[in-house]
């Protein structure tokens, strides 16, 4: 947070609302393609590192495959785009997503679920920093104009990258792992068994930020810079409720393994606590979003402001999902988090497009809450449904 409150204005004001927009969209289109890098492995991989704590081999076995299937997606998915770009996509912005595409290369070597499933999240903080801290030096030595505006997201890539490779050779050196060149056979193996989680961050990702994109398309590159002013903050509060399923699924995974009351009493707290915490954000972020986006913009912007006072409560909205996910992840039901969230994804696609169209950026703002609401209530119903469904047979014998 302290480093966006430090970036975005200094971007804003050397950039410009329309370099700032393209940027953005930039930035939202790689993250969107590192969701097939990543393929799911964050969702999953930390409840079976977890449950391999003391079987060392299958843990090694393990982090190499999915290390090295994520590797090969990060060099195919950079050669499908180099060739899009020369055949002529992304008129206007094709040189500042190229060079975004090494933020790609990071996502391939981050250790995210190495770190969750072995209780190292400080490791991971001070990482952050690090990283945070050689992007921040960056952008101030190299961004001068709207003419760098292409190397924004590369300084942000090339830190990433650093960093993830140092942090993941320690970890493989601390926790003697072994590399080796992985068999076609177990990449397969890896794709095929983390499908469905490989949808359901694909569909995750554009129910938050596939809006934007949209948005793109029927708003002018100023308009596109001052919502994505409001957007980058209320992403930033939107990953609460994402980085709390992550941080305590482990422990919730070894819980419901060998006390379910103590899983749900858990669960419950975590909930509740989450609630409370995430609504308060909501109303503050509510009522200082003026003062926000003076301070990011580095004027104010009454558009700006007004999205951000919407988008605030995204936080809150997810956060009413994050039982139901907690369930889901501690028995991998993966096709029932495949389905929930791309129904939750259609409907937000749907509402987007004719938000944006009609009301712009505020129609876009309104169908983003609709559209999380709607995704807590799909999980739990089909969780309902699945759970009285598997329970029926028992009950009748």
């Amino acid at each position: 947070m302290l480093v966006a409150l430090i970036a975005t204005p200094l971007l804003y004001q050397k950039l410009g609302e329309d370099q700032f927009g393209l940027v953005s969209l930039s930035l939202t289109i790689t993250m969107l393609l590192g969701i097939v890098v990543s393929y799911g492995f964050h969702v999953n991989g930390p409840k079976r590192i977890a449950l391999l704590l003391d079987k060392p081999e299958a843990q090694s076995t393990l982090v190499t495959e999915v290390n090295f299937t994520r590797a090969i997606l990060s060099l195919v998915v950079i050669g499908l785009v180099l060739i899009a770009v020369g055949l002529g996509a992304f008129p206007g912005y094709s040189q500042i997503l190229t060079l975004s595409l090494i933020i790609l290369l990071g996502e391939a070597v981050f250790p995210l679920f190495i770190l969750q499933g072995l209780d190292r999240l400080s490791l991971l903080a001070i990482s952050n920093a690090v990283m945070k801290i050689i992007y921040v030096v960056g952008i101030l030595l190299v961004i001068q104009s709207p003419e760098d505006a292409r190397w924004v997201n590369f300084v942000l890539g090339g830190s990433t990258f650093l960093v993830n490779t140092i942090l993941l050779a320690y970890l493989y050196s601390q926790r003697s792992y072994r590399f080796y060149w992985v068999k076609f056979s177990r990449i397969k193996a890896r794709l095929i068994d983390n499908f469905q989680f490989f949808s359901y961050t694909t569909g995750a990702y554009v129910l938050v930020n596939g809006g934007f994109i949209l948005l793109s398309n029927f708003v002018s590159d100023m308009e596109l810079g001052r919502f994505s002013i409001a957007q980058k903050v209320a992403i930033l509060l939107r990953t609460v409720p994402a980085l709390l399923t992550q941080s305590i699924l482990q422990n919730a995974s070894r819980l419901f393994h060998d006390d379910k009351d103590a899983f749900e009493k858990y669960l419950n707290r975590v909930f509740r606590n989450g609630l409370l915490i995430t609504l308060a954000m909501g109303l503050g972020f509510a009522f200082t979003s003026t003062w926000v986006v003076r301070v990011l913009a580095g004027e104010f912007v009454p558009y700006s402001a007004n999205i951000l006072s919407i988008l605030c409560f995204l936080p809150f909205l997810a956060m009413l999902n994050v039982g139901n996910m907690i369930r889901i992840l501690v028995v991998e039901r993966k096709q029932l988090l495949s389905k929930a969230m791309w129904t939750a994804t259609f409907v937000m696609l749907v509402l987007g497009a004719l938000g944006s169209h009609y009301y712009g950026g505020y129609g876009l703002a309104v169908a983003l809450l609709i559209s999380e609401a709607f995704n807590a209530l799909i999980h739990w119903y089909l969780l309902k449904k699945e759970v009285a469904a598997q329970s029926t047979p028992k009950n009748s014998r």
